[in-house]
Order: structure tokens, then C-alpha cells, then sequence
């Protein structure tokens, strides 16, 4: 696909270029999913797919001083994007930028109380993704998605199958208009307390 090393697997100078749109066609989709988060100062983040790191950044002003983002990307041209744009938080040691997917996220069960990903979970084996974020999270952990809607090969409502089969309860979906892109669907999903 002529896309691909743009978007789907960022590589190289076709990459690069694909994160800067990201960056723009992306920036608005990342605070909704920082601010449905409910981070606190001292949370601990996983970012899925982070592309050029808006939400990582996010994330990171969203936790306070104490709080630790760990971003996971397969592309080693968003992650040299994301270690740019965060290099004084990497420094800080506040953030962390690695190989990962949703499916292989390097993380230890139940370390994890917030996971985010924007525009990224149509490229994941969905089942395996829910069930290793699902994995990640600690008891009542929180994952917030939200992708356009022209990007997503399955009906919405599959999200919410895919979540409740991987444990999540409490799902929402919801289908939000914007004024420059196609609608985003959003997903919100819960690791049970107990």
C-alpha cells in the first residue's frame, strides 16, 4: 500500500514526513485521550503506538513531576521522533521510548494504570492487544483508544467485543463529529478492581 511507510509502518524520510502530519492531524485526538484518562500525579502510562509523541508528552505534563510514560512503537523512526520531542523528559527519566507493540508491550503484569493509543489499534491483532493491555494494567487501570473512523477496517462495536472478551467491563463507545477529519471513535474500558 502506497500509504504504508507514511502512515501504517513509519520508515525513513516517508515516515518522517508522516509524523508531522501526524502531529497535526493527530494533536487533537491526543488531549481527549489525556484528559479521559483520569492521570493523576505519579500514575505510570503506557502510550501504544505513540507515532511522533504528542500524547507521551501529554501524558507526562498530565502526571506531574512523579509520574513515568512508558511509549511503545514499532517504528524506529517515531521512536527517534518521540526521543526528540521528549529528550529533557527522557533525561528526567520521566519517559520511556521502546520497541513495542500492543500485542508485545515489554511491561510487567499490573504495573501499568493508565494505557492510551490514538490511531493505532487497526493495525494490531485486536484480540491479543486488548488481552496484553488487559494484562498491563493494574486492578481498575484505565484504556482510553480513539481512532478516525476512515481508518478503522471493523465495525466500531467489534472494539467493544474485543475488549469485554480480553476482561475489560464498563466499555463505552462513542462516535465523536469533528469539524476536519471523519468522525473518531472512542473507546473507554476498565480492568476490573477485583
Amino acid at each position: 500500500m502506497l500509504l504504508d511507510p507514511i502512515f501504517g509502518h513509519p520508515r525513513g524520510l516517508a515516515g518522517r514526513l508522516g509524523g508531522v502530519l501526524m502531529t497535526r492531524s493527530n494533536a487533537e485526538q491526543e488531549r481527549w485521550v489525556v484528559d479521559h484518562t483520569e492521570l493523576r500525579d505519579g500514575a505510570d502510562v503506557l502510550v501504544v503506538g505513540h507515532g511522533p509523541a504528542l500524547g507521551v508528552e501529554a501524558a507526562a505534563a498530565a502526571t506531574g513531576p512523579t509520574g513515568h510514560v512508558i511509549g511503545v512503537d514499532p517504528s524506529a523512526t517515531m521512536r527517534d521522533m518521540a526521543a526528540a520531542r521528549c529528550a529533557a523528559l527522557i533525561r528526567d527519566g520521566r519517559v520511556e521510548v521502546r520497541d513495542g507493540t500492543a500485542e508485545a508491550t515489554g511491561c510487567p503484569d499490573r504495573s501499568i494504570d493508565a494505557a492510551i493509543s490514538v490511531n493505532n489499534v487497526m493495525l494490531w491483532d485486536r484480540p491479543v492487544g486488548f488481552a496484553e493491555l488487559f494484562r498491563v494494567l493494574r486492578p481498575g487501570g484505565l484504556l482510553v483508544l480513539s481512532v478516525h473512523r476512515h481508518v478503522l477496517d471493523v465495525d466500531p462495536n467489534q472494539l467493544v467485543d474485543d475488549a469485554q472478551s480480553a476482561g475489560f467491563t464498563d466499555v463505552k463507545l462513542s462516535l465523536r463529529a469533528r469539524r476536519f477529519n471523519s468522525p473518531a471513535i472512542e473507546l473507554l474500558a476498565r480492568r476490573p478492581e477485583h
